[in-house]
C-alpha cells in the first residue's frame, strides 16, 4: 500500500482521478469517509476495557462521556463495486459475529451461575462459540481496516494525506496533480522570521 497527498478541497469534493483507492482499478463509483482528526483519535485501551467485564464496561462509558470529540474531516474518494460488496460483506460478519459473541458470553455467564456439572459444561461450551465468535469479529475488523482510507491532515490544513491506497492511485494522483513531496515541501508557506530576513 502506499500514500498520496492531495488538496483537501479535492479530497473533500470528490476532484481525484477516477481509479479505486483500494483495487486500483478504473471506476464511477465513490465511498464517503469520515475520520477524526483533532483530538485524541483512538482508544486504546477500548478492548481491555470490554474484555474486563462490567467495570471496565463502566469505565468505557465514563471515558466515552468525559472524552474530547476531535474534528472530523469527511472526503469522498473513488471506490470500486468490488471493494465496496466486500466491505460490507466484512461489516455484516462483523456485526453477527458481535451479536454470537455478547449472547454466548452472556449465557455462559449465567450457565456458569448454576451449581451443576452439567450447567459448566455447557458454560465451557458457550465461551468456546463466544470466543470463536470473536475470532471471526477480529478478522472481519483487520478485513474493513484494509478496505479503508486512513486520512492524515496537513498542520497548514490545507493538505491531507491518504494512507493504506493503491499504489496504482497514487501514481495515477500524482501524475494528475503534478504534486510529489518535493512540490509540496517547496509550497508550503515561508515562516514569518526567515520571511523578513530576506
Amino acid at each position: 500500500m502506499a500514500n498520496v497527498t492531495v488538496f483537501v478541497d479535492d479530497a473533500v469534493l470528490g476532484r481525484l482521478p477516477r481509479v479505486c483507492v483500494i483495487d486500483g482499478v478504473a471506476t464511477q463509483d465513490k465511498l464517503v469517509f469520515r475520520q477524526q482528526v483533532g483530538g485524541s483519535a483512538g482508544f486504546g485501551v477500548t478492548w481491555l476495557l470490554i474484555l474486563a467485564g462490567p467495570l471496565g464496561w463502566l469505565g468505557l462509558i465514563l471515558i466515552g462521556m468525559f472524552r474530547r470529540s476531535g474534528e472530523y474531516l469527511t472526503v469522498t474518494l473513488p471506490y470500486s463495486e468490488g471493494a465496496q460488496l466486500r466491505r460490507v460483506q466484512a461489516e455484516r460478519i462483523r456485526l453477527k459475529a458481535t451479536v454470537v459473541m455478547l449472547v454466548a458470553f452472556f449465557l455462559g455467564f449465567v450457565a456458569f451461575m448454576k451449581e451443576s456439572v452439567g450447567y459448566d459444561l455447557l458454560a465451557v461450551g458457550l465461551a468456546a462459540f463466544g470466543l470463536g465468535a470473536l475470532i471471526s469479529f477480529v478478522m472481519s475488523a483487520v478485513k474493513i481496516h484494509s478496505l479503508s482510507v486512513q486520512l492524515r491532515l496537513d498542520a497548514s490544513r490545507r493538505w491531507v494525506t491518504l494512507c493504506d491506497v493503491s499504489p496504482v492511485f497514487a501514481s495515477v494522483v500524482q501524475e494528475h496533480t503534478g504534486i510529489n513531496s518535493t512540490t509540496m515541501s517547496s509550497m508550503r508557506v515561508k515562516p514569518a522570521s526567515s520571511a523578513m530576513r530576506s
